[in-house]
């Protein structure tokens, strides 16, 4: 207990000066960005800003120079060609960001927080084959379709978005292959490859002030989410000056009880709000769940919407109580409407109703819910209607 909170006291001085230094510095957290969408708005932020980037026709006016710069980094460049005619389009047939120039054409799927679905990556070269008739290879035997699986870390696409294709090395160029056809494939991060590129691109137009200032908030953006921003290394710099082996030991202790640690701290969060009628359930059964906030029975029936802590990455307003995929998509569809579109297209999600791990604190966790709870409420009783609709 002595070593805790000599680390504490510790810790909490050593962030204080590094506060100081960075305030000193002129070094701040503002990014404009975060302030109008979240860090893992996967379609409006980081499709948006990709599409943005690697369209010739924006207005950032450099033409293909970024376009080229990313195909070079993922060695696409001499296979896609030197056409000038062009097309990035955002959310084509739900295909993330699509690049062709008639001849070439690139899938690209962006993952930041979302799952995989069913047959996706399959499903889209079928569209790029049979709806917009691109044959697989052209007459010299190249392939015509490349298909980049974009993440966080650079972690592999699901076998159930793959289906029949199969991830395929030969002669240390990745393919994807099902039975004779192929497409080009590769895997890439935001950790690595778009930073790298981002890096690239800033230097290429850093003295066009208004460009390189809009890539470093965007660098900024990622750098939150892979928790590689200098503000949130505190504790591993304080480590690396303090060379104090009990230190590390209490550090390790912890971080082997993370979880349980993280789903105390939720519980004490929600107990501090004093919400009447709200029950707390940490004893889920799930593994990817351990924590739910939800309002009490009585107050909903079998299908509801909760606050759940889930894969241990996201605490957000979730739906439950429907395993059927397809189900629980058509009755999130008839709760919400049409206008109304759900955070991740045809999930448990509610617009935007969501924390990322780093955006995790006390306050902004509290905040989070007490800006949502009447959101739920009013969700459930819409529900109740449809349940009350069916039965009727």
């Amino acid at each position: 207990m002595e070593d805790l909170k000599d680390f504490l006291d510790k810790f909490a001085s050593f962030k204080k000066e590094r506060m100081q230094e960075r305030k000193r510095l002129g070094k701040n957290d503002y990014n404009p960005l975060l302030k109008v969408l979240p860090a893992h708005d996967e379609v409006n932020l980081h499709s948006g800003i990709l599409k943005s980037l690697l369209d010739p026709s924006e207005n950032h006016e450099q033409e293909k120079l970024f376009l080229d710069l990313f195909l070079e980094k993922i060695g696409l460049k001499e296979w896609f060609g030197e056409s000038d005619d062009v097309k990035v389009l955002k959310e084509y047939k739900n295909i993330d960001i699509y690049i062709h120039n008639g001849t070439k054409h690139i899938i690209l799927e962006n993952k930041i927080g979302a799952g995989d679905q069913n047959e996706q990556i399959a499903r889209y070269i079928e569209i790029l084959n049979k709806e917009e008739n691109v044959s697989y290879k052209d007459i010299k035997n190249i392939e015509n379709i490349a298909v980049i699986y974009l993440t966080l870390d650079g972690r592999k696409p699901s076998k159930k978005s793959l289906d029949e294709w199969e991830i395929e090395n030969t002669k240390n160029e990745l393919f994807l292959k099902k039975g004779d056809y192929k497409v080009l494939y590769r895997q890439i991060s935001y950790e690595v490859e778009i930073l790298n590129w981002l890096q690239e691109c800033q230097e290429r137009v850093k003295n066009i002030c208004s460009l390189s200032q809009a890539i470093e908030f965007y660098k900024d953006v990622i750098k939150t989410l892979i928790n590689k921003k200098e503000s949130d290394m505190d504790i591993v710099n304080f480590l690396k000056d303090e060379k104090k082996e009990n230190y590390c030991e209490l550090v390790l202790e912890i971080c082997k009880k993370k979880d349980d640690i993280f789903k105390q701290c939720l519980v004490e969060i929600c107990k501090s709000l004093n919400f009447e009628n709200w029950e707390i359930n940490y004893d889920t059964g799930v593994t990817h769940m351990p924590f739910i906030f939800k309002p009490e029975e009585k107050d909903h029936g079998d299908y509801y919407f909760a606050f759940a802590w889930h894969d241990k990455n996201y605490f957000s307003v979730r739906f439950f109580g429907e395993d059927d995929e397809n189900k629980r998509r058509e009755k999130i569809k008839q709760i919400l409407n049409d206008n109304v579109e759900p955070y991740h297209k045809n999930s448990h999600f509610w617009n935007y109703a969501s924390l990322t791990l780093p955006d995790f604190s006390c306050e902004k966790i509290k905040k989070f819910i007490e800006d949502n709870k009447e959101k739920i409420k009013e969700l459930n009783e819409k529900l109740n209607g449809v349940k009350n609709n069916e039965n009727t």
